[in-house]
């Protein structure tokens, strides 16, 4: 005698989230009746933790991300990176596709490097030209640094750092000891 057992996964309800963050919005399924309404993504990330009775310290344990961080993108006081939209999806069991509101790291460093290399030069009051010829390279490459179509290498990183009498994070715009105190968390 054979029993056959089925389960059709088609019959769960399934409710329209609406989610706004930085002028864009996106409209994913959910499976709470509680996600499906219309939210910033902040507020969305604090509702699915609250949902699912989980609490910031729960979630810094299983996506191994910085407490401080979690408590700043629920409060809308931090962008909110696409590498933590995807661990938190995954891990909520919500649509991949949520990372697609959360800001892609690499490129607002980007951003940062490119207006730092801006204020140093315009702040010495120096030529593109001679600061490209003190880096041994083409203004044109320099140029290029400035307006965000090459990157940079560590070398000409170094010199640039050199040339300011800075390091290397301050060129790049990041604040070391801010970082150092969020990883000790």
């Amino acid at each position: 005698m054979k029993i056959i057992v089925s389960f059709c996964l088609g019959d769960t309800m399934r409710y329209d989230a609406l989610i706004k963050y930085k002028g864009n919005e996106l409209k994913i399924k959910v499976q709470q009746k509680a996600l499906g309404s219309t939210f910033t993504l902040p507020d969305f990330i604090k509702t699915v933790r609250l949902e699912n009775n989980k609490t910031i310290e729960y979630v810094h344990f299983v996506l191994d991300w910085p407490t401080k961080d979690i408590c700043d993108y629920e409060e809308g006081a931090q962008d909110i990176p696409q590498k933590f939209l995807s661990l938190f999806a995954y891990h909520f069991h919500l649509p991949q596709k949520l990372k697609h509101l959360g800001i892609i790291e690499e490129q607002e460093n980007k951003k940062k490097l490119i207006a730092r290399l801006k204020q140093l030069r315009l702040e010495n009051e120096t030529p593109q030209v001679i600061v490209a010829a003190e880096l041994g390279i083409a203004r044109s490459t320099y140029a290029c640094y400035e307006a965000g179509k090459n990157d940079p290498d560590i070398y000409i990183l170094w010199k640039l750092a050199d040339i300011y009498g800075i390091s290397l994070d301050s060129l790049v715009g990041r604040d070391y000891k801010e970082k150092e105190k969020q990883l000790d968390e």
